[in-house]
């Protein structure tokens, strides 16, 4: 009897035990992944639809084509350097190119989510294993970190867009 209470123990608490100790880094990324997601969303909100082919120079992408740049690393990123799954390239479902804002959010938003559920399940032993980027060598922990880099270095990109059309960025402070 003892046995089997201890056996009963095991499966129903250490799963939640488990839980409970989940690491400390990836919980605090995918809150901030949310939060980056969220205002990344309400930024490509603000720009009307007309105004998503708006390029300051002729050598700079689209403000539709950096969303759909960031959605795209958030593959290659996510999948290919952080957990080191085997790559290949998705260009082709990455171009902007005859595609509506509504259409160019959804795609935003599914890799965010791709990306979350990601976070969500990845085992935490694996933070230190490392990955090949160009000449460096980075561990998965830092490569979710240059993923979150990534989509915060466009998104500064077409803040400046929204300016340059005269409208004003969402607060950031409101997405503390």
């Amino acid at each position: 009897m003892i046995t089997a209470l201890r056996i009963l123990f095991v499966l129903l608490f250490v799963p939640v035990l488990a839980q409970a100790q989940k690491d400390a880094f990836l919980k605090d990324y995918l809150e901030r992944w949310q939060t980056s997601k969220q205002y990344l969303l309400d930024v490509a909100e603000k720009m009307p639809e007309s105004e998503y082919g708006f390029k300051p120079t002729p050598e700079q992408s689209s403000f539709a084509g950096q969303l759909m740049h960031i959605a795209a690393i958030i593959d290659w990123h996510g999948f290919s350097k952080a957990d080191g799954q085997e790559y290949k390239p998705r260009y082709d479902e990455f171009k902007a190119a005859g595609l509506t804002k509504r259409q160019i959010i959804e795609v935003l938003t599914r890799e965010f989510d791709r990306a979350a559920k990601l976070v969500a399940d990845f085992d935490p032993a694996r933070l230190d294993e490392t990955t090949k980027y160009g000449t460096f060598t980075r561990t998965r922990r830092q490569m979710f970190m240059l993923q979150t880099d990534h989509v915060t270095h466009h998104r500064a990109q077409i803040l400046v867009y929204l300016r340059l059309k005269g409208l004003e960025p969402p607060k950031y402070w409101e997405f503390q």
